[in-house]
């Protein structure tokens, strides 16, 4: 899995200068289509701190996506998470349970600017069940937007989230970088973010990430091509 890290490795480098916090997160989602409305995805996520070094958090689990119309979806999910446990060896489990709406803009070529795609997303999340010492037990509110061209095999990709807790902690990570889609089935982000958080709901850091995304059955829909990754 650590090959999958080198894209990062090579970015990281001039925007992050390998700061000691620097961190590399990876997700992959294999999805496959039930039916013309519903789609299933098998969700992965690996995070360490920098290239090669100390593993952070594991994480997997299924996400449904119901199509309430063409470029409009409900989805809902679970995770289950292994990470370090403070002052312990070893890694504890934890649980993370979420549902939410998703919504595509597929924006048609106007003068000099290609077809674009706008995403927005917005969970709600309750966790639970983590290991001793560590935030469990809560709930956190997500938005996201995130926008490329959707016509381009390879294309600028630029995103802003923002969540809050139930404490009133909140944090943001915006992020940008490049969206390679070689063919309908397979898509790559390879972007850097920056994990804002106010300084009692975690650390401020440089992380640098990749998206993969693999289609492995595809009901087609005319209405709604180059379905974007959870």
């Amino acid at each position: 899995m650590r090959t999958l890290f080198l894209p990062a490795a090579l970015l990281l480098t001039p925007l992050a200068g390998w700061a000691e916090d620097a961190q590399i997160w990876h997700w992959s989602n294999n999805e496959v289509d039930l039916t013309r409305r519903v789609s299933l995805l098998i969700h992965g996520q690996a995070r360490s701190k920098r290239p090669g070094g100390e593993w952070l958090q594991y994480r997997s689990g299924p996400i449904l996506r119901y199509y309430i119309k063409p470029k409009r979806a409900l989805v809902g999910g679970y995770f289950y998470r292994r990470e370090p446990q403070p002052g312990r060896l070893g890694f504890g489990d934890s649980h993370r349970y979420f549902g939410g709406i998703e919504d595509y803009q597929l924006l048609n070529r106007k003068g000099l600017l290609p077809a674009s795609l706008l995403e927005s997303r917005f969970l709600v999340e309750r966790f639970a069940g983590g290991p001793e010492g560590t935030l469990t037990n809560y709930t956190r509110f997500r938005h996201r937007n995130r926008f490329s061209f959707r016509d381009w095999k390879v294309s600028p990709m630029v995103g802003y989230e923002i969540f809050f807790f139930t404490n009133g902690l909140w944090g943001q990570r915006p992020h940008g970088g490049i969206r390679l889609t070689p063919n309908d089935r397979v898509l790559l982000d390879i972007a850097y973010m920056w994990d804002a958080r106010t300084p009692r709901a975690g650390r401020q850091r440089p992380v640098l990430f990749t998206n993969l995304l693999i289609r492995f059955k595809r009901v087609p829909d005319p209405e709604f091509p180059n379905r974007p990754p959870f």
